[in-house]
């Protein structure tokens, strides 16, 4: 029995790479949204760690260290207010990536079950047609035995 050939299967191949770059687009934009997240909390544990008193020091305070700590805090709100900007934009994109990725892979899946369909089919007609050549022998068979 020769074996199935897809005839779409360069078709197939060309949707499994357009699916896998749709996934590495995906995968890349979701990296960039947890090392966003990741960095809005990590300024969140700074801000926190620097409202420890510092410049205070007995009866006596440091009034130039309470103003640069003070102006390092709202340099860490600036910049975490600019990841969040940044990270919201990042999760639209993820949104367009996910949803593209889900285009890209329903394309495929719907290749794979015709190519499954067709496989299936031509598998089966095969196997009729070599019970029919198999009945044809033994009929033959039966004839030139006489019976």
């Amino acid at each position: 029995m020769r074996r199935f050939q897809f005839r779409l299967e360069r078709f197939l191949d060309l949707k499994r790479w357009k699916e896998r770059e749709c996934e590495i687009a995906l995968a890349r934009v979701l990296g960039e949204c947890l090392l966003l997240e990741r960095r809005i909390a990590e300024i969140g544990t700074l801000i926190g760690d620097s409202l420890v008193p510092a410049g205070v020091r007995g009866s006596a305070i440091d009034v130039i260290a309470l103003a640069q700590r003070e102006h390092y805090v709202q340099r860490l709100a600036v910049e975490r207010q600019r990841a969040r900007t940044t990270l919201e934009q990042k999760r639209k994109e993820l949104q367009a990536a996910r949803d593209k990725y889900l285009q890209a892979s329903k394309e495929r899946r719907v290749l794979d079950k015709l190519k499954e369909r067709r496989s299936a089919e031509y598998y089966d007609h095969a196997r009729d047609e070599e019970f029919k050549g198999i009945d044809e022998m033994n009929v033959a068979s039966a004839t030139r035995q006489g019976w």
